[in-house]
């Protein structure tokens, strides 16, 4: 394992690079984090790290002056700048110090940092010929034809293919094949030991069975595949390979305490089609979210994808939901869960769905930390959520989570909905006491103590217009009773909060239908007759 340092300011962007990737799948463990370049460093100094992810901004000590002081005792280390756009100018002083790469925190999702990670430490292994040689030839070997298996998976050019296969002595009659792909559902072991298991269970199921020429090798990111050679398999059908794969399932059930499932491709009967079959292989796994786990899912028959994707992309409307939230429709909002989840339903896209289930989750603890007061809670709210969240295996039981979810949040919301009443009361006593100052949605909310727009929701519910529009209200029935005495329009705009003559004119005859000039000479008429 490499071992890597995390140095962010902020602590929920450490726990969101901690929690975004498998670590242990790449060959990594996070061997310690910190707020700042100074912690860092004393961290690094007691246990080097193969690997330094930081930011560039930061106290105490900025992630500039970390990678200077890095350098000069530790000019090998990998380092992963992590950054906003505009601070593009210190990353170029830091790739001159050596940084291995650069990311944008805005535009960074899990498979980036990923695959930069990867980058990373494939660059590590490069380097450091020396420790192959301290191995027997009995260990390298292994991992060197492991390494060439799946380059040949991930290999388009027919060329270097053709190489690939050479090298590994890989004849024609072998074909045609199947690319299997196991992902895991859930188990207790690390990642080499399953990995191990597996390799197990196929060695006792298939040598008696269904197969007996395979290869089996992890990925990049630890999951295992499968070469299935055509030995046994030319006389036999599409269900007798599917039986033959779930009673491997079965065996790492039974014996070994471990749930899988495994995407199987179409056959392919030509070794420069095996990186469509892998992706076949890896889209029908990730079909399990449709269909169930613990299963083999046959690309083409169990999953067959969608010829004519629909043209509509499936929205989240955050307004819609944060209205019917503050209205505290649980029914209306479950109706619409149920709509956006029947969509994705439909459009059976992994991706998707993921996107979808990720924009609800920001918007409900966003909901929550407006209604919170105790923000710490929040922040194990939302680990919490992020948790049970990763688990779900099925779209079906994303929409149940969510639907729960939700509901909990609309019934706290009601609980705290009639305590804080009186703080809009006391809000609306202000404003009448007070128009003629300056007033903002910001102020007037920390005065009740109640976060921005929690308060103006429930302002709006409670009174049946928003802040701003009773706060003018207001301000103009003062100017109304003002203009029927001598002062100046300009001085009564003044003495009502709304000093730009222009701008109160406006504003008055928007609310009134007439000017301040129109509306005192009509108020001295009515007063003459």
């Amino acid at each position: 394992m490499f071992r890597v340092v995390i140095v962010e300011d902020e602590y929920i962007v450490r726990f969101g690079i901690r929690s975004m990737i498998e670590w242990d799948k790449l060959g990594l463990t996070v061997s310690g984090e910190a707020a700042n370049g100074q912690e860092a460093l004393a961290l690094i100094r007691e246990n080097p790290p193969d690997i330094l992810i930081t930011d560039i901004k930061m106290p105490v000590m900025d992630g500039i002056t970390l990678i200077t002081e890095v350098r000069k005792s530790y000019p090998h280390m990998k380092i992963v700048i992590l950054s906003n756009l505009e601070d593009f100018q210190y990353a170029k002083e830091a790739i001159r110090n050596g940084v291995s790469e650069y990311m944008i925190k805005s535009d960074m999702m899990p498979r980036d940092l990923e695959e930069t990670l990867l980058r990373v430490r494939d660059s590590i292994v490069a380097a450091s010929p020396a420790s192959e040689q301290t191995h027997s030839v009995s260990e390298v070997e292994p991992l060197v034809k492991e390494k060439r298996m799946l380059e040949l998976l991930e290999e388009m050019n027919p060329v270097r293919t053709r190489q690939i296969v050479e090298s590994l002595r890989l004849s024609d009659d072998k074909l045609p094949l199947y690319v299997l792909h196991l992902v895991k559902n859930e188990w207790s072991q690390s990642v080499e030991e399953g990995q191990a298991l597996i390799r197990k269970a196929f060695a006792e199921v298939t040598t008696t069975a269904w197969a007996a020429a395979y290869e089996a090798f992890p990925d990049r990111q630890g999951e295992m595949n499968i070469l299935l050679f055509a030995v046994k398999m030319t006389a036999m059908g599409l269900a007798e390979l599917k039986t033959g794969v779930q009673s491997v399932l079965l065996y790492l059930n039974e014996h070994c305490d471990m749930s899988c499932t495994v995407g199987v491709s179409m056959s392919t009967s030509n070794w420069s089609g095996l990186h469509q079959a892998y992706e076949q292989a890896k889209a029908a796994a990730k079909y399990k979210m449709f269909i169930g786990s613990e299963r083999a899912i046959l690309y083409g028959i169990d999953y067959v994808p969608l010829q004519n994707q629909m043209a509509d992309n499936i929205k989240v409307s955050t307004t819609h939901i944060h209205a019917m939230v503050y209205a505290f429709q649980t029914k209306e909002l479950q109706a619409y869960l149920e709509d956006i989840f029947e969509q994705l339903t439909a459009r059976k896209d992994y991706d998707l769905v993921e996107i979808i289930s990720l924009e609800l989750l920001i918007l409900l603890t966003t909901l929550w930390s407006e209604v919170a007061s105790d923000q710490q809670s929040i922040l194990q709210l939302k680990k919490q959520y992020y948790e049970q969240l990763s688990k779900l295996e099925t779209i079906q039981m994303s929409k149940a989570w969510f639907l729960q979810a939700f509901e909990e949040l609309v019934r706290h919301m009601i609980g705290v909905y009639h305590s804080d009443r009186n703080g809009i009361i006391k809000a609306a006593q202000y404003i009448g006491q007070y128009y003629q100052q300056e007033i903002s949605l910001q102020s007037i909310s920390s005065l009740v103590h109640l976060s921005k727009n929690y308060f103006a929701n429930l302002f709006k519910k409670e009174m049946g217009e928003s802040f701003l529009e009773y706060l003018t209200r207001i301000r103009i029935e003062k100017a109304m009773t003002l203009l029927t005495s001598e002062l100046k329009t300009a001085d009564i705009g003044h003495l009502v909060g709304i000093p730009d003559p222009k701008y109160f004119s406006k504003v008055f005859k928007k609310i009134t239908g007439q000017s301040p000039s129109e509306y005192r000479v009509r108020a001295k008429e009515d007063k003459s007759s």
